[in-house]
C-alpha cells in the first residue's frame, strides 16, 4: 500500500512520525511531506532513515503525492481544507490519522477528553486517579499531550484502559472517519482558534465530534451548563451532565485540600472524577489521587524562586481566558508581573484587560502579530504596560522591579508563533532565561 503522511512533525513522539514508523514497519511504500525543511526536522529523519521504504519530500506539500497515494495520514496541524486534502477527497482517496488508526485497532475502553481548557491536566490527573485504583493492568496517556497512541499500541493488553486528550484537530479526522472514543469527556467550551474556525459554531462542531460516532453502549459527559443542552441530544451514547453544586464529583473535590490552585483546577479534578465515577473507581483511590497531584509542566507551573520573587509557567494559556484563570489562582500569592502577547488568534482581549486594571497587574508586552490589538484594548481600558522587544527582555525588566514574595507570570493570552517554535518553547527559553538571574 502507498501511503502519504501529509505532515512529519517536530514533536519525537507526535502524530506524524509515529504514524510514518507504524506504516514503515509493516512495510508499506511510505511518502513523507512536510513544509519544514529537513534540516528543521533532522531528529525525525533520523528516525526513519534506516527504512528504505520511506522516501521523503520536504520543504513542500506536492499534489502528485496525493494522486499516487492510496490512504493518506493527515497531521493535526495540517488544515482540513488544504489544497491536498481537499484533493483526496475529490479522488476518493481514503483520509486517516494517528487517532483514528487507534482507535480502529486499540483493544480496550479508550477515554476521550476535549475542551478549550484543561484536556492535559484532566488528561492526566484522570490517568492517575485509574492508576491509584488499581483496577488496571496498566493506565495508558496519550493525544494531544504530546504522545500519539500509536508509539503504545502494539502494547496495548487486555485489562488495560486508554486516556486520550484530543484537540478539535484531532477531532475533525475521527469526526471524517466515524469514530468516537467509547467513553467522551468535554470538559468546556470558550473562545479559541478563531485565527483558524470560521466562528464559534464550527469550532464547536469540531470538538462534537468526540461523541458524534459513540455506540448506544458508550459513555458522553458533558457540562452541566444549559449551552450544551443541544449536544446532549445529539449523541448515540448515555448522557451524563457533569460538575453540578449537587453532583458527587463535586462533593468528592471539595472535600480534598488541592495543590493546584484555582477555580478552574476545581473544575477539572470535577471532570476527571466524574469520569472515574462512571467506571466504578472508588472514593478512596479517587481523594488519595487528588491530594497527591501536583499539576503539569507548562501549565501555572512553578518553576523557579529567586530571591524571594516565585517564576510561574504557563506558556500554554494560548488565550485571555486562560491568562484570567491564572491571574485568579495566584492573586493572593503576591504582586503579579505578567508577560503578555504575541501572535493573534482572532481573540478579544477586553475581558482580560479589566481583570489586569482591576487586579493593578504589572504588565509588560511581547512582540508579535496580537501586538497592535492588544495596546489598543489595553490603551482603551487605561491597564498600564510596557512594551518590550523580547522574552529576555521582560524578564529581566519585570524581575528587576519585583520585590520578595511577588510572582512573575508567563500567561502570553497569546499563540506563541513568531518568537519561538511552539508554546512549548516559549516556556523551555523562558526557563532558560531564568538560569542567567539567578
Amino acid at each position: 500500500m502507498k501511503v502519504l503522511i501529509l505532515g512529519l512533525g517536530k514533536y519525537p513522539r507526535g502524530s506524524g512520525i509515529s504514524a510514518a514508523l507504524y506504516f514503515a514497519k509493516r512495510g508499506d511504500e511510505v511518502t513523507v511531506t512536510d513544509l519544514s525543511t529537513e534540516k528543521e526536522l533532522a531528529g525525525n529523519v533520523k528516525q526513519l532513515k534506516k527504512y528504505k521504504n520511506v522516501h521523503f519530500v520536504l520543504g513542500r506539500h506536492r499534489l502528485e503525492d496525493v494522486r499516487k497515494a492510496d490512504l493518506i495520514v493527515r497531521n493535526p496541524g495540517i488544515r482540513k481544507n488544504t489544497r491536498e486534502l481537499m484533493e483526496a477527497r475529490k479522488r476518493g482517496i481514503p483520509l486517516a490519522s494517528d487517532i483514528t488508526l487507534f482507535l480502529e485497532q486499540c483493544p480496550v475502553p479508550v477515554i476521550g477528553i476535549t475542551g478549550t481548557r484543561g484536556k492535559s491536566t484532566t488528561s492526566t490527573l484522570l490517568a492517575d486517579i485509574l492508576t491509584a485504583s488499581g483496577k488496571y493492568r496498566r493506565v495508558w496517556l496519550g493525544g494531544n499531550i504530546l504522545v500519539s497512541p500509536l508509539t503504545f499500541l502494539s502494547q496495548v493488553k487486555e485489562g488495560d484502559i486508554v486516556v486520550l486528550e484530543l484537540s478539535s484537530w484531532q477531532l475533525e479526522s475521527t469526526g471524517e472517519a466515524g469514530i468516537s472514543p467509547s467513553i467522551a469527556l468535554w470538559t468546556n467550551l470558550m473562545r479559541d482558534h478563531l485565527n483558524t474556525y470560521e466562528d464559534m459554531a464550527e469550532y464547536a462542531e469540531a470538538k462534537a465530534q468526540i461523541f458524534r460516532h459513540q455506540k448506544p453502549e458508550d459513555i458522553a459527559l458533558l457540562p452541566s451548563d444549559k449551552s450544551f443542552d443541544a449536544y446532549a441530544e445529539s449523541t448515540a451514547g448515555n448522557v451524563y451532565r457533569w460538575g453540578t453544586s449537587r453532583s458527587l464529583e463535586h462533593k468528592i473535590v471539595k472535600s480534598v485540600s488541592l495543590k493546584i490552585l484555582g477555580a478552574h483546577n476545581e473544575k477539572n479534578a470535577e471532570a476527571a472524577v466524574a469520569v472515574a465515577l462512571q467506571l466504578n473507581v472508588s472514593q478512596t483511590a479517587i481523594k488519595k489521587a487528588l491530594r497527591q497531584f501536583t499539576g503539569i509542566a507548562n501549565r501555572q507551573e512553578l518553576v523557579a524562586t529567586v530571591r524571594g520573587v516565585k517564576f510561574i509557567n504557563d506558556t500554554t494559556a494560548t488565550t485571555p481566558d486562560a491568562t484570567i484563570a491564572a491571574i485568579k489562582a495566584f492573586a493572593k500569592q503576591g504582586k503579579i508581573h505578567l508577560i503578555f502577547g504575541g501572535a493573534d488568534k482572532e481573540l478579544d482581549f477586553t475581558e482580560v484587560a479589566g481583570v489586569l486594571k482591576r487586579a493593578r497587574v504589572d504588565v509588560v508586552v511581547l512582540p508579535g502579530t496580537a501586538h497592535a490589538k492588544i495596546v489598543k484594548v489595553f490603551s482603551a481600558k487605561k491597564v498600564s504596560f510596557q512594551d518590550v522587544d523580547s522574552l529576555r527582555e521582560a524578564v529581566r525588566t519585570l524581575f528587576a522591579r519585583a520585590k520578595k514574595d511577588d510572582v512573575i507570570l508567563l500567561s502570553p493570552g497569546c499563540a506563541s508563533f513568531g518568537l519561538f517554535k511552539n508554546e512549548f518553547d516559549r516556556g523551555e527559553q523562558f526557563q532558560k532565561i531564568l538560569k542567567t538571574i539567578r
